[in-house]
Parts: C-alpha cells; sequence; structure tokens
C-alpha cells in the first residue's frame, strides 16, 4: 500500500514517520509547496520509500495526477484548502483523510457528500487527534450506552514554557481559535459565544492536573450532534495561557488578525498571513498534553458516565515532535491506515466517529506509546 501526504509541517512530518515504521507501507510520497525544506527532510529520513514533490494544493489537477500515484491520501495542509483535496480526490478517484475543518469548513466538507459518494471514494474528515481519537472515543463509547445525553471534550497541557508563544500545528488555525467565535451545542441547538470564553476548571491526569480551559471552535461541534442520536449537550474547550489573552485582544485591535488584504506600498498583504509567515509553529520539549473525552448518559436503566483519557503524551525526541504535533500525526496515520484496512466502508464524506472498529484505532495508539484509559462510574438510579 502506498501513501500521499500532502503538506509537511511539523504534523505532516509525524505522519511521514509513522507510516513508514508501520507494516504493509510499501511507499510514501511526500508533497508541499516548499520543495527545499522537503528535500532536507527526506535526506535526513533516508528511506528509499520515500519520494518527495513539489505541489501546490491550490492546483486541482496537479494535485489529482500526485493522489493517483498512491493508494490513500493524507491531506495535511492547511484546513482551508480542504475543499481542494477533495475536488482533487474525486478527480483522482481517491480514499483521504484530513486533520478538520474548525467547524465551519468540516459543514462546507459535508455538504460535498453526494459528489464524494458518487465518485465511489471515501472521505474521513477531522482525522488526528481532535478531532480525530476524540471522535473515535465518542462513538466507542456511545456504543457502550442506550443512551447519551452530554458529550464533553477537552485539551489540556502544561510545562513551564508553555506560555502560548509556540504552536505545534498551523499558526493560522490557531489565530481562527483564538479570534473566530466559539461554537457549543447546548440543550440541542448551536449556541455562538465569544472566543476563549466559558472558563472551566478541568482535571486531567499528573502530572498536568487541574487546567482552566476554554471554549473555541472546533471540528467535533459539526458532526457529534448528527451522528450520536438524541445527544442534547456537546462541548469542546481547551488549554489556554490567560498571560496570552492581552496580546491577541492587541493584535486584534490594530487588524493584525484579519484575513482582508491591506495595501503596502505597492502591495495587497493579509495582515494575518504576514503575522503567520513571521511565527514558525513549534512546541517547547517540557510540554505534556492529555486529551479528555466524557460521556453522560443512560446504561440499564442507571445514569452513567463514560471517560476517556488519552495520555499525558509528552516530546516525541526520536521524530523532534512536540506533543500536539505528535498525537494529531499519529492519529492522521492511523486514520489512513484503517481507511486502508476497510474499517470505513461507508462511501462519501465521512467523521471518524463512524469508524466500525474503534478498538483497532485504541490499541494502534497504545502501541505507539499513547494510553488510553476508561473510567466507568453511576451518577444516578431510577
Amino acid at each position: 500500500m502506498k501513501y500521499l501526504v500532502l503538506g509537511v509541517g511539523n504534523v505532516g512530518r509525524v505522519i511521514i514517520h509513522d507510516l513508514l515504521n508501520s507494516k504493509g507501507v510499501d511507499g510514501v510520497l511526500a508533497v508541499d509547496y516548499n520543495y527545499n525544506e522537503l528535500k532536507e527532510f527526506a535526506e535526513k529520513i533516508d528511506d528509499p520509500r520515500l519520494e518527495v514533490e513539489k505541489g501546490d494544493i491550490r492546483d486541482i489537477d496537479l494535485t489529482a495526477s500526485q493522489m493517483k500515484k498512491a493508494d490513500i491520501v493524507v491531506n495535511a495542509t492547511w484546513y482551508e484548502y480542504n475543499l481542494h483535496a477533495i475536488k482533487a480526490a474525486i478527480k483522482a478517484g481517491r480514499d483521504m483523510v484530513d486533520l478538520g475543518g474548525l467547524f465551519w469548513m468540516t459543514r462546507e466538507e459535508l455538504k460535498m457528500n453526494d459528489e464524494v459518494k458518487k465518485a465511489g471514494i471515501t472521505v474521513v474528515i477531522g482525522v488526528g487527534d481532535d478531532p480525530g481519537t476524540s471522535n473515535v472515543l465518542v462513538g466507542y463509547g456511545a456504543s457502550k450506552m442506550d443512551s447519551v445525553d452530554e458529550i464533553h471534550i477537552r485539551w489540556g497541557s502544561a510545562g513551564e514554557s508553555s506560555d502560548g508563544s509556540m504552536f505545534g500545528f498551523s499558526v493560522l488555525t490557531v489565530l481562527d481559535e483564538a479570534t473566530m467565535p466559539a461554537v457549543l451545542y447546548l440543550n440541542g441547538r448551536y449556541v455562538e459565544a465569544p472566543p476563549l470564553s466559558f472558563p472551566e476548571t478541568t482535571y486531567f491526569p499528573d502530572p498536568i492536573g487541574y487546567q482552566k480551559t476554554f471554549a473555541i471552535i472546533h471540528s467535533e461541534l459539526a458532526t457529534l450532534p448528527h451522528t450520536i442520536p438524541n445527544v442534547k449537550t456537546v462541548t469542546y474547550k481547551d488549554t489556554w495561557d490567560e498571560a496570552v489573552f492581552p496580546i491577541l485582544d492587541f493584535l486584534r485591535n490594530v487588524g493584525l488578525t484579519s484575513r482582508e488584504e491591506v495595501p503596502v506600498g505597492e502591495c495587497m498583504v493579509s495582515p494575518q498571513k504576514l503575522l503567520a509567515s513571521l511565527t514558525r509553529p513549534g512546541e517547547p520539549e517540557d510540554v505534556i498534553g492529555a486529551l479528555r473525552v466524557e460521556l453522560i448518559g443512560w446504561r440499564d436503566g442507571v445514569k452513567s458516565r463514560l471517560l476517556y483519557f488519552v495520555g499525558p503524551v509528552g516530546y516525541y525526541k526520536e521524530w523532534e515532535a512536540g506533543v500536539t504535533a505528535y498525537t494529531t500525526g499519529v492519529g492522521a496515520s492511523v486514520g489512513a491506515q484503517t481507511l486502508a484496512e476497510g474499517l470505513f466502508p461507508e462511501k462519501g464524506v465521512v467523521p471518524p466517529e463512524k469508524i466500525t472498529e474503534p478498538i483497532k484505532w485504541i490499541k494502534e495508539l497504545s502501541r505507539r506509546g499513547i494510553p488510553v484509559t476508561e473510567i466507568s462510574s453511576i451518577e444516578t438510579r431510577i
């Protein structure tokens, strides 16, 4: 089986490492716009199964021709190019996974379901850690319960140098999370709220401990309210250092988070993209992270709770990967391989919670040093 990885940033590098360390992978074709950095990365790995090509995700024809050289595609480009990748996958007739669409783009991808289904392919959207592993655990937990009322997903991290100035993935995505309205699903309806609102003190396993988490826009909210029957509440919150908030306020107030191009001399420049180009993603090595997924519902007439912890996980020295890049990249690799194994038999645009054997995903994480712990408790008997 040969895989194509589109986009070789921090997460894309982890995906490639993991694929090359997995059974049944005959080759990996890595494609990126920044060809010089891509070649340097490939030379460092020095694996004859790894091929590299220069690409441009905006060029549908070029991308489709590159997709045809592989069996399964992993789209690890910036999420705003997800529709470009789907159009290319349709043209190439190739199954694909991507890393998520930050809610609003996920909704746009779902609109392409009929077109993707007609092409006879499967596109699994939001395959990483969260979204990705978070969705799989929700689906797995829901299968153990008679009904689910509430779903609460949290990401927590801690470290002495975890001051919010470095990020494990695209800075553009981080800026969107910090500036776009947060989305929550409360009492059966969608609610928008200011970004980084609804603060909550959340427990994560040691050494992370209690952390303050905040609501942000996230992909899981676009699918779980529709795939988990009768669920009333779905929320996502993430750890953010409050020391960063005044900086974000300043950036917003002076227009540096704006997507709209402004004249700079004789050029038109997007302030947000300029800011992102000056900020290289990368996480401090001492940061530890964990994912928390909680389901509240009913089982055998008993109000029950299922709680999952993924991690804690730290810096992966062998691949020089921060915790976010590592957990996201491994999730994407596992997602692509389970797609290749036929565990997403449905054609069309499919969320990760529809995997037919979630325990396979969980075991693959454990095999890679990412532990998953399940805690079950009884709330109330009627």
